[in-house]
């Protein structure tokens, strides 16, 4: 297992959303949709069309960034690993 962390940014501002230890890097992308596809559907959550999802290992390499917009009328959930 490898520790990924997650960042939710925007124009403005930086918010870091924690670490989670996940088998490799494809799920960590999926995990980075997954947290974006919910925060986008959830009414209460807000407006973060703008903001983006991103990742990084333990290292600091960037394994993905995820437009939170991007998702208007995706399910990743139909794709998990």
């Amino acid at each position: 297992m490898a520790n990924y962390h997650f960042q939710f940014i925007d124009a403005t501002h930086v918010s870091d959303g924690g670490a989670l230890d996940l088998p490799n890097d494809d799920a960590a992308r999926l995990e980075a949709e997954l947290e974006a596809s919910d925060l986008l559907n959830d009414p209460g959550e807000g407006d973060w069309h703008s903001w983006t999802v991103q990742v990084t290992d333990e290292t600091g390499r960037h394994i993905t960034s995820v437009r939170i917009g991007d998702l208007q009328g995706v399910n990743p959930r139909l794709h998990q690993i």
